[in-house]
């Protein structure tokens, strides 16, 4: 069974291309249009590359896709794939001309978390803090380091905390109920 990661994307292009992606999914969604197959769910990623005439065997698209809105002249896609990012990003890029998909990846069964967004344009946090302390569960995002470890001391009630003093806690409660996982995105092409 595959971890499904949650993938975020913002994608820049013609309006026209943007609308043409949208406006798929949007008819698969409703039952206007038939999936690929009968196995097909009609949220697969895989849909939308089919009916944009790709050959879709010579892609990884493990990915449905969750919700879909366009606005001010950006897609925006949130879709759960399996293990990390499909290549659904890839087809679209391949598809139109001047097309620019950004995304951002959280899985955290294998803490997978990534983004292409290098100049974070759409995605600016760097850091994410995911922490069950007492049987309370908070999930956080930071631009810095110094940022989430200002708040992990915070949460820990410590003035500070290092990251080598994070590691010394968490192999301290790595069979308790109490975890303070913390992350960076690895910035990636």
């Amino acid at each position: 069974m595959a971890n499904w990661a949650t993938v975020g994307y913002r994608i820049e292009g013609k309006q026209k291309d943007l609308q043409e992606i949208y406006e798929l999914f949007g008819e698969f969604d409703k039952g206007e249009r038939k999936p690929f197959d009968e196995l097909s769910a009609k949220n697969w990623e895989g849909n939308i590359a089919w009916a944009l005439g790709e050959d879709i065997k010579d892609y990884y698209l493990r990915g449905f896709i969750q919700s879909c809105e366009i606005e001010k002249g950006l897609l925006t896609i949130e879709a759960e794939e399996a293990w990390g990012t499909s290549d659904f990003r890839h087809i679209l890029e391949k598809h139109y001309e001047d097309m620019k998909v950004y995304f951002m990846v959280e899985e955290e069964g294998n803490e997978v978390y990534a983004t292409n967004d290098s100049e974070g344009k759409y995605f600016s946090c760097r850091f994410v803090v995911n922490s069950c302390l007492d049987g309370s569960y908070e999930w956080e995002y930071f631009n810095t380091e110094q940022e989430a470890l200002q708040y992990i001391a915070e949460r820990l009630e410590l003035d500070s905390i290092t990251t080598e003093q994070l590691a010394t806690w968490q192999e301290c409660h790595v069979n308790g109920d109490d975890y303070m996982n913390f992350n960076q995105y690895q910035i990636v092409a």
